[in-house]
């Protein structure tokens, strides 16, 4: 899949984004005629979205955001930032990567960290959702934005912490996928990842060849133990288990 060399990819940007296929949303896709360059899109625009990529190339938000490792496809990349577009699908997926619209009712996280720090795009609205907290619990802390107002980068947010809570961090490769798919697998949040390493947005590590990122995760749990089979899977990636103490 990654046989082409980078300058070649470069030579093929402009046409992932000039030469969308149609085939890939019709009801009768035919496989073998759909677009299958795998390229790069640099970011130019300020404010270009993954979604305005997604649209541009015809893929799926979520295929881009798995093939680049994504933090979270709603992150707005910087200008400069060059994007790794995989190849055309019959079905794109524009939903599995993107957290769910629910009626949120935690008023506060298990353990830690205390402290979120702002990207692209973020209000306090959309920084709840990735911690799976009310948004007026956030405001509590930081009444001086409103819910949907739009944050600048680089700042830090308190968050408000359970008490009692605890938890265990251990590391682990991201070897693909976007921090949700992590976050469900381990019953985490991807705000809580977020907050452990964070300045990562993504990786061109599937393009050049590179190690994959190795990150924090946060890895809660309601028993006494983390189970071997986390371990296991995580390929020496690390566990944080984040709970309320156990009563005895």
């Amino acid at each position: 899949m990654w046989s082409l060399s980078s300058r070649a990819l470069m030579a093929t940007a402009a046409l992932l984004g000039s030469l969308p296929s149609t085939l890939a949303t019709s009801a009768a896709c035919n496989a073998s005629a759909l677009n299958t360059t795998v390229g790069l899109y640099p970011i130019t625009v300020e404010n270009t979205t993954v979604f305005d990529v997604a649209k541009a190339t015809n893929r799926g938000v979520c295929d881009i955001g798995r093939q680049n490792l994504m933090a979270d496809v709603t992150i707005i990349p910087n200008v400069g930032q060059t994007l790794i577009i995989p190849a055309e699908v019959c079905e794109p997926d524009n939903e599995t990567c993107l957290l769910p619209n629910i009626t949120r009712t935690r008023t506060c996280i298990n353990g830690g960290p205390r402290l979120y720090y702002t990207v692209n795009g973020d209000t306090l609205d959309i920084v709840a959702k990735r911690l799976n907290i009310t948004t007026e619990s956030l405001m509590s802390d930081d009444t001086s934005f409103t819910a949907d107002e739009v944050l600048a980068p680089g700042q830090y947010l308190k968050v408000p912490l359970c008490s009692p809570s605890e938890c265990v961090i251990r590391p682990f490769t991201l070897e693909y996928g976007v921090y949700k798919d992590y976050a469900d697998k381990y019953n985490t949040t991807v705000g809580q990842i977020m907050m452990l390493s964070p300045t990562y947005n993504y990786s061109t590590s599937p393009l050049t060849g590179a190690g994959r990122p190795s990150l924090d995760l946060p890895y809660k749990f309601t028993g006494h133990y983390v189970s071997v089979e986390v371990f296991e899977s995580l390929s020496y990636s690390t566990v944080i288990a984040c709970r309320a103490p156990m009563i005895e």
